[in-house]
């Protein structure tokens, strides 16, 4: 509270003693002014952010100390302090204020604040500022010459340089509200006009954002040229900004289509360190995502000022990026310091794209910076014409006795400028070193400068039509007729008492067009129309540049966002003369999959083929797609086509040799279809297969299955509850923590600032007293109001009706300790707390400021603050230095920031059994210098408002397991993807796989695809039932043929034995029995020994076997031509020797087959992993398909020529029968290997061994029966058969 008796002249009745006591009426005017200035200060601190919160402190502390520090006895008031800026005026009924950037840089001087701060100096001269300067006071003549608008009216300008500088801007917009005069005389009435009733600008949003906050509280209208950003679109914050350039939330959208338009996704934003750039980047980025158009390389803020460590990182970032792209959303100060960074580390192929800030820029049009900005496309304001404009500015003349003045020297600054001159008094020895006076005489038009040019007139024509804006406002508020106003009853404003905020309200229905054509209106945000051109920096031959126009993009109520390019004028500055690629990844095509890159923007990915299989057909695909049943991919994985069929074909000629075997089972194949057509009923149960196509009863009859179709899978969503997560705003607000809101919102987690304990508070407050004789003032009415709300009465006066609705009045007397008020609950003081620090830091440094020795101070002269001429200023080199600690135990000081030590308080909203609420402290989160940021939380208080009483799930999408990889959801955020099992042969070891990972070789992937396995291996094997079994058989022919030669060695002198060469005999069985071993090397796995040998040892086995056969049969043929008349003589080439030689020959003819065979290309073992993916087939590659025909057709070859033979000599007596047995024999041997030859080319893996053994275990047994049956019979069973004369009987018979 304020103690009123510090304030005497507020007292009811000492305003009206009598003229002698005066001071009384000027206390109480001077302390009204205070009053309405701080009241007014708390929404507008609490609604700043950042750097504004002390724009708002400083107008407030200026407006105020205007008041306060005024001499006792004078009736005039004092201001603080005068700013030096660089101004021009003319005087006029009414005044609009300017806020231009006529120079590029300034110098601050160092705040140590040991003395009063000087004012800052400008340098580096703008003549394209100087010309939009020289628009307003064009608009304004123009305006002043016509008599249709504002009649009888004259305007005047003030108009005030920012050099570029928020600080020296924040002081043009000051000034130009308050005036510059000196001393201002207090009238009786306080009526009148303000300095300024609108301001032209400023050119920066910062600058705008700043300045607008603040005259925005007194509806003061400000009309921008060139202020971009989109927040100042917000009308709470900023209810009297208008501008009539576009905002930059449609820039964005523009730069956007024209990326899209060329295919650009990948882009690097380079934006300005203020609230211009930092806007447009967050806009940038928001809108970039939403269109799903592309990504950002990097964003990067650039400096304030020549920061060249930071400049240099930056250029590095850009050399090392892929995007060939760069946006810059700045203005072109900064611009200049980039590309002096630029052009040092030559960075070439760039394709810049520039904001309307430095589109026309023409200190970046120079032939240095051409070879890296050359085709530059560019956003720029809508250009237009000001007839009349240049015969103005040839006009300008200096003021010659206003140089050192600081009322209107800016026409001064710029006559030195450009002639290079300087007005007397000149500067210390300029003179001296052979410079010029000016005179003031000079021909503008002798000189060439960039003031006259007004062919491409933007920003200018911007400012233009801000001015007739306002003047069209204030002309619609003069033309109103009495009596019909849009105000308090009805009325209208006048020039005598206008106020600013009459004017926003025509302002905001001005609808004119310019002599160009233009329309001029602002929608509710106070935007103008949302148009601009498309510029192309284009490279003359000459070296010279010319921003030329090459599209337009511009939005309407009726056709929305229009975007129109001609792309054949755009100069691309690439040796292509085309559009640069610029993207991250090139677009997947059709037969691959995006698989993004773990960490890196959207845009970047990596094109995988899809898997045999599977397809995708459109570009960009998240995914592979599997092909029906019976498709398979095509070679470019792009479609499905129907898997090839394999059948033997009547075109082949295996298919043609076994067509004649096919016709002679004709009768089984039918008997076979008989039995299939008869169970062509029998039910299948699939576990597995899914699609809905198979629930068609017409075409699958007797499909079933234990899963459920395609169709019927649905995925259910049960949301149970939420948790909050608030901001310290609201983490204890106790108007939430109701009953109502208490089954939602209980359980949520908050930070809040940290509590802590004022001693005697609470005595403090219930002392609390209203003042009965304030009610309806402004000076203390706020306690006034408290009472009333907390005792629900009025004082005296009451509104209206209020006692008879039976309403009490309030009397002053009520007790606060007899109601329950929040007021008096200091349990969890947070923000009160930070106030009562705050004060105390203030009266610290106040009180540290007071303890200084004379002579010993920190300020110049080492002088000290006193409290007769206290400045600001002063105070904050003190609170720069505080350091205290509370009551309470905790230290407060500053940094270099201005910030105090951060630390947080964790909450957590605990819902008690009986419906209340407590918020407790589970946690606390703070930073300090050694230990960085900590976070304390104690898991065990937190209340969970969820039936396990355990902290919520809340993920997009649940990690993915290993045996999966992540497939990001298209125009999804990056948390939302799919879990893709590995297809087969691929494995992902670890959570959240990107990717699966191929298997070696020899591996496989595990059912669980988490880890790779070694293949299973295939081969015939003497522990599966097959080996097993084949083994079996080829024992049991060894053994068969060793019976079979015991018995033959038993009865060799058998007549039956001996016939035909036993010897023979011997050696047959010996070659079948060693047939029948060789069969066990295609069993078991393949080694180099077994592979070399298993060929040889078959091939040299039956060579030896067939050759026995054969010499049998052409000794049978023999005999029997001997046996007739003449014919002896052809027994001689067939003796013993004979026989036995011509065995060896034709064996050895086969050994030198397979030595050659081993020699030239061995079979060797081979692992195939061509039959079966997941399996290694052991196998032996013959290694020559030549050298195994050449064995197999040897053998066939001599089993042709025995079974020609034996067929010739079967009609034979019966004493030469054998030839009947060779000639089944021999039969059955051909028939088996015609059939192998099919069999073993079909048959994959171990099974074509298994043939291979089959065929010779077949044709061993086949010629063992045959040819050693009968006779075995005849010895062992019909010995009275083995004799001669029984042999010679049949001959007789015959």
């Amino acid at each position: 509270m304020v103690d009123m008796a510090m304030f005497p002249a507020l007292k009811p009745g000492v305003r009206n003693l009598p003229d002698t006591f005066n001071e009384a009426k000027l206390n109480t005017f001077s302390m009204l002014i205070f009053c309405a200035v701080w009241v007014a200060f708390v929404p507008a601190y609490v609604n700043s952010q950042g750097k504004y919160e002390d724009s708002v402190v400083v107008f407030v502390i200026l407006a105020s100390r205007c008041v306060v520090s005024s001499p006792i006895y004078s009736s005039s008031c004092r201001l603080q302090g005068q700013f030096h800026l660089n101004e021009m005026h003319k005087a006029g009924d009414v005044v609009l204020g300017g806020i231009f950037r006529i120079h590029f840089f300034s110098v601050f001087p160092d705040l140590s604040f040991t003395s009063e701060p000087p004012q800052p100096t400008c340098h580096g001269f703008d003549v394209v500022g100087f010309r939009m300067a020289e628009t307003m006071a064009f608009a304004i003549d123009e305006i002043n010459r016509n008599s249709n608008l504002l009649p009888n009216v004259t305007l005047g300008y003030s108009l005030y340089d920012n050099c570029f500088k928020l600080g020296i801007g924040f002081r043009a917009g000051l000034s130009a509200v308050s005036g510059q005069e000196e001393r201002f005389i207090l009238e009786d009435t306080c009526a009148g006009t303000p300095p300024v009733i609108g301001i032209v600008g400023d050119s920066s949003s910062t600058h705008s954002i700043a300045i607008s906050s603040v005259l925005g509280l007194y509806r003061v209208p400000m009309v921008s040229h060139f202020a971009t950003c989109s927040c100042l679109s917000d009308r709470q914050k900023f209810p009297s900004f208008f501008r009539t350039i576009p905002s930059d939330a449609f820039q964005v959208k523009a730069m956007i289509q024209i990326m899209k338009r060329f295919g650009w996704t990948w882009a690097g934003l380079l934006v300005s360190d203020d609230d211009y750039g930092l806007h447009a980047a967050r806009s940038f980025q928001s809108d970039l995502a939403h269109s799903g158009g592309g990504c950002l390389a990097y964003l990067e803020v650039l400096p304030w000022g020549n920061d060249r460590d930071e400049l240099r990182r930056i250029v590095d970032v850009m050399k090392k990026s892929t995007a060939h792209v760069v946006i810059v959303f700045a203005h072109e100060s900064y611009m200049i310091n980039l590309m002096e960074e630029v052009v040092r580390q030559n960075v070439t192929g760039l394709q810049w794209m520039a904001s309307e800030s430095w589109t026309a820029a023409t200190a970046l049009q120079t032939p240095d910076l051409m070879p890296y900005l050359a085709g530059t496309l560019g956003i720029a304001i809508r250009r237009g014409e000001i007839p009349g404009f240049r015969e103005f500015l040839q006009q300008i003349r200096p003021d010659p006795h206003h140089n050192n003045s600081y009322g209107n020297n800016i026409v001064n600054q710029f006559w030195e400028f450009t002639f290079q001159c300087k007005f007397t008094p000149p500067p210390a020895g300029w003179v001296e070193a052979g410079g010029t006076l000016c005179n003031g005489k000079e021909n503008l038009e002798d000189v060439e400068t960039e003031l006259f040019d007004v062919s491409n007139l933007r920003p200018a024509y911007n400012v233009y039509k801000a001015v007739y804006a306002l003047a069209y406002a204030l002309d619609d508020l003069l033309q109103c007729e009495p009596g019909r106003g849009p105000f308090s009853g009805h009325s209208c404003g006048n020039l005598k008492r206008l106020e600013p905020w009459q004017l926003v309200y025509y302002l905001e229905k001005v609808n004119f067009t310019t002599t160009f054509g233009d329309q001029v209106s602002f929608d509710e945000n106070g935007d103008a129309l949302a148009i601009y051109d498309v510029m192309n920096w284009l490279w003359l031959p000459d070296g010279t540049t010319e921003v030329q126009n090459v599209g337009e993009v511009k939005r309407s109520a009726s056709k929305g966002e229009e975007f129109i390019i001609d792309e054949d004028k755009i100069f691309w500055n690439f040796e292509s003369k085309k559009p640069p690629q610029s993207v991250c990844s090139e677009s997947c095509p059709p037969g691959t999959r995006m698989a993004r890159k773990k960490g890196e923007p959207v845009c970047c990915f990596d094109c995988i083929p899809c898997s045999e299989g599977e397809i995708s057909n459109k570009t960009d695909a998240m995914g592979c797609t599997s092909c029906p049943e019976d498709f398979w991919s095509s070679p470019q994985r792009d479609h499905c086509v129907p898997k090839k069929t394999e059948f033997l074909s009547y075109h082949e000629p295996l298919g043609i040799g076994l067509t004649v075997a096919c016709l002679l089972g004709t009768f089984m194949c039918a008997v076979v279809l008989g039995i299939f057509i008869y169970h062509r009923n029998t039910p299948i149960v699939s576990h597995a297969a899914t699609c809905s196509c198979l629930s068609d009863r017409q075409k699958f009859p007797s499909f079933f299955r234990t899963i459920p179709s395609d169709a019927f899978q649905v995925v259910r969503q049960n949301v149970i509850g939420l948790q909050w997560m608030a901001s310290e705003a609201w983490t204890a607000a106790t108007v939430l923590q109701t009953p109502v809101f208490m089954p939602y919102l209980a359980g949520t987690l908050g930070i809040a600032i940290h509590r802590g304990e004022i001693p005697g508070f609470r005595e403090f407050l219930l002392q609390t007293r209203p003042d009965l004789h304030h009610n309806s003032s402004y000076g203390n009415s706020i306690v006034n109001q408290f009472w009333e709300f907390t005792f629900q009465c009025r004082f005296a006066p009451p509104p209206t009706g209020w006692v008879e609705a039976g309403g009490p009045l309030c009397t002053g007397q009520e007790k606060l300790e007899e109601v329950e008020t929040e007021l008096l609950d200091i349990s969890n003081l947070r923000l009160e707390y930070n106030v009562y620090k705050a004060v105390y830091a203030l009266a610290y440094a106040l009180d540290d400021m007071l303890q200084c020795e004379p002579g010993r101070g920190p300020f110049s002269g080492h002088s000290c603050g006193n409290l007769k001429e206290l400045e600001p200023w002063q105070v904050v080199y003190y609170l720069e230095k505080v350091n205290f600690t509370t009551t309470f135990g905790d230290q407060v000081s500053f940094d270099e920031n201005g910030d105090a030590l951060p630390i947080y308080n964790i909450m957590n909203w605990l819902w008690l059994p009986d419906g209340k609420t407590k918020v407790q402290n589970v946690g606390e989160f703070k930073r300090s210098a050694s230990r960085g940021a900590e976070l304390t939380i104690d898991e065990e208080k937190i209340f969970w408002n969820f039936e396990s009483k355990k902290p919520p799930r809340s993920v997009c999408s649940e990690s993915c397991p290993p045996g999966t990889r992540m497939a990001r959801k298209k125009g999804e955020p990056v948390c939302c993807f799919d879990c893709i099992p590995c297809s087969e042969g691929k494995i992902s070891n670890k959570t959240d796989s990107m990717e699966c990972t191929s298997c070696p070789e020899d591996f496989w992937s595990s059912p669980q695809r988490d880890h790779c396995v070694h293949k299973k291996t295939e081969f015939l094997s003497y522990h599966e039932p097959l080996g097993i079994g084949l083994t079996v058989a080829s024992l049991l022919g060894t053994c068969m043929c060793a019976v079979v030669l015991g018995i033959f060695i038993c009865h060799r002198s058998t007549p039956i034995v001996r016939a035909n060469n036993s010897e023979l005999s011997f050696q047959l069985l010996l070659s079948l029995k060693l047939c029948f071993l060789c069969s066990l090397l295609f069993i078991g796995r393949p080694r180099l020994w077994t592979c070399q040998l298993r060929h040889a040892a078959f091939g040299i086995s039956f060579v030896l076997c067939v050759s026995c056969i054969l010499v049998k049969t052409m000794v049978v043929l023999a005999v029997f031509k001997a046996s007739k008349p003449g014919g002896g003589a052809s027994l001689k080439w067939f003796g013993v020797l004979q026989q036995r030689g011509t065995v060896i020959i034709l064996t050895l003819i086969q050994a030198a087959i397979c030595t050659a065979w081993i020699v030239s290309a061995s079979p060797t073992p081979y692992n195939n992993t061509q039959y079966h993916n997941d399996k290694i087939v052991y196998e032996c590659a013959v290694g020559s398909t030549v050298g195994f025909a050449v064995l197999l057709g040897y053998i066939g070859s001599l089993a042709s020529l025995s079974f020609l033979i034996a067929f010739i000599s079967r009609n034979l007596p019966d004493s030469f029968n054998e030839a009947k047995l060779i000639t089944f024999s021999m039969l059955i041997f051909c028939a088996v290997w015609v059939a192998f030859v099919p069999a073993y080319i079909s048959s994959p893996g171990k099974y074509a061994d298994a043939v291979e053994v089959f065929a010779i275990l077949a044709s061993a047994f086949g010629l063992l029966v045959a040819l050693f049956g009968p006779k075995c019979y005849i010895i062992l069973l019909r010995p009275e058969r083995n004799t001669k004369k029984a042999i010679m009987g049949r001959e007789i018979r015959t």
